[in-house]
Protein backbone atom coordinates (compact mmCIF):
# COMPACT_ATOMS: atom_id res chain seq x y z
CA UNK A 1 0.00 0.00 0.00
CA UNK A 2 2.79 2.57 0.77
CA UNK A 3 4.05 2.45 -2.67
CA UNK A 4 0.09 2.92 -3.92
CA UNK A 5 -0.05 5.91 -1.96
CA UNK A 6 3.69 7.17 -3.08
CA UNK A 7 2.32 6.67 -6.39
CA UNK A 8 -0.88 9.05 -6.40
CA UNK A 9 1.07 11.52 -4.11
CA UNK A 10 3.10 11.69 -7.35
CA UNK A 11 0.21 11.83 -9.78
CA UNK A 12 -1.43 14.22 -8.06
CA UNK A 13 1.57 16.53 -7.77
CA UNK A 14 2.44 15.88 -11.57
CA UNK A 15 -1.59 16.58 -12.28
CA UNK A 16 -1.64 19.47 -10.41
CA UNK A 17 1.25 21.20 -11.30
CA UNK A 18 0.21 20.65 -14.88
CA UNK A 19 -3.20 22.19 -14.05
CA UNK A 20 -0.86 25.43 -12.76
CA UNK A 21 -0.63 27.09 -15.90
CA UNK A 22 -2.40 27.61 -18.83
CA UNK A 23 -1.39 28.49 -22.31
CA UNK A 24 0.58 31.52 -21.54
CA UNK A 25 1.51 33.82 -24.27
CA UNK A 26 4.41 35.43 -25.79
CA UNK A 27 6.01 36.53 -22.31
CA UNK A 28 5.49 32.46 -21.03
CA UNK A 29 2.92 30.39 -19.08
CA UNK A 30 1.03 32.02 -17.25
CA UNK A 31 -1.32 30.95 -13.44
CA UNK A 32 -4.46 29.75 -14.09
CA UNK A 33 -6.19 31.56 -12.24
CA UNK A 34 -4.98 35.09 -11.04
CA UNK A 35 -7.37 36.27 -8.20
CA UNK A 36 -6.82 32.58 -6.14
CA UNK A 37 -4.86 34.17 -2.90
CA UNK A 38 -0.92 34.10 -2.58
CA UNK A 39 0.73 31.93 -0.51
CA UNK A 40 1.28 33.22 2.90
CA UNK A 41 3.64 32.00 5.81
CA UNK A 42 0.96 29.62 7.61
CA UNK A 43 -0.22 27.98 4.21
CA UNK A 44 3.63 27.35 3.45
CA UNK A 45 4.12 26.78 6.48
CA UNK A 46 1.26 24.08 6.67
CA UNK A 47 2.54 22.94 2.68
CA UNK A 48 6.01 22.13 3.81
CA UNK A 49 4.65 19.72 6.94
CA UNK A 50 2.59 18.38 5.04
CA UNK A 51 4.98 17.77 2.26
CA UNK A 52 7.97 16.51 5.09
CA UNK A 53 5.99 14.24 6.39
CA UNK A 54 3.32 12.92 4.18
CA UNK A 55 5.38 9.51 3.32
CA UNK A 56 5.98 8.42 6.90
CA UNK A 57 2.11 9.15 7.95
CA UNK A 58 1.05 5.05 7.39
CA UNK A 59 -0.88 4.54 10.30
CA UNK A 60 -4.17 6.05 11.46
CA UNK A 61 -2.20 7.73 14.39
CA UNK A 62 0.42 8.82 12.50
CA UNK A 63 -2.38 10.17 9.80
CA UNK A 64 -4.17 11.86 12.74
CA UNK A 65 -0.91 13.16 14.07
CA UNK A 66 -0.22 14.82 10.93
CA UNK A 67 -3.16 16.04 9.91
CA UNK A 68 -3.48 17.86 13.34
CA UNK A 69 -0.07 19.69 12.70
CA UNK A 70 -0.98 20.87 9.24
CA UNK A 71 -4.38 22.04 10.49
CA UNK A 72 -2.41 24.70 13.45
CA UNK A 73 -0.74 26.28 10.42
CA UNK A 74 -3.60 26.37 7.75
CA UNK A 75 -6.42 27.62 10.48
CA UNK A 76 -4.03 30.48 10.66
CA UNK A 77 -3.88 31.22 6.57
CA UNK A 78 -6.01 33.24 4.88
CA UNK A 79 -4.70 31.57 1.43
CA UNK A 80 -7.46 30.10 -0.67
CA UNK A 81 -8.82 27.12 0.28
CA UNK A 82 -5.88 25.88 2.67
CA UNK A 83 -7.99 26.25 5.88
CA UNK A 84 -10.77 24.00 4.55
CA UNK A 85 -8.84 21.19 2.65
CA UNK A 86 -6.83 21.06 5.79
CA UNK A 87 -10.05 20.67 7.49
CA UNK A 88 -10.92 17.59 5.48
CA UNK A 89 -7.57 16.15 5.67
CA UNK A 90 -8.05 15.93 9.05
CA UNK A 91 -11.38 14.04 8.36
CA UNK A 92 -9.76 12.27 5.86
CA UNK A 93 -7.08 11.06 8.38
CA UNK A 94 -9.74 9.15 11.25
CA UNK A 95 -12.06 7.49 7.79
CA UNK A 96 -9.33 5.71 6.55
CA UNK A 97 -6.85 4.98 3.84
CA UNK A 98 -9.06 6.20 0.55
CA UNK A 99 -10.48 9.18 2.45
CA UNK A 100 -6.71 10.21 3.61
CA UNK A 101 -5.43 10.37 0.23
CA UNK A 102 -8.75 11.68 -1.36
CA UNK A 103 -7.97 14.78 0.92
CA UNK A 104 -4.22 14.68 0.59
CA UNK A 105 -4.79 14.96 -2.77
CA UNK A 106 -6.94 18.12 -2.23
CA UNK A 107 -4.19 19.53 -0.30
CA UNK A 108 -1.20 19.19 -2.31
CA UNK A 109 -3.45 20.78 -4.73
CA UNK A 110 -4.56 23.81 -2.86
CA UNK A 111 -1.02 24.09 -1.69
CA UNK A 112 0.56 24.26 -5.77
CA UNK A 113 -2.79 26.19 -6.71
CA UNK A 114 -1.22 28.83 -4.31
CA UNK A 115 2.04 29.14 -5.29
CA UNK A 116 3.62 26.47 -3.28
CA UNK A 117 6.97 24.81 -4.74
CA UNK A 118 7.46 21.20 -3.94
Amino acid sequence: MHTRQAAALTAALLLALTGCFSGGDEHGPTLADPAKAKLDDAAKLACDDFATDYKGAQTEQARIDLADKVNKWAQESGTDRIAENATALARGSEAGPDAWQMGADAFTEACLDAGWKA
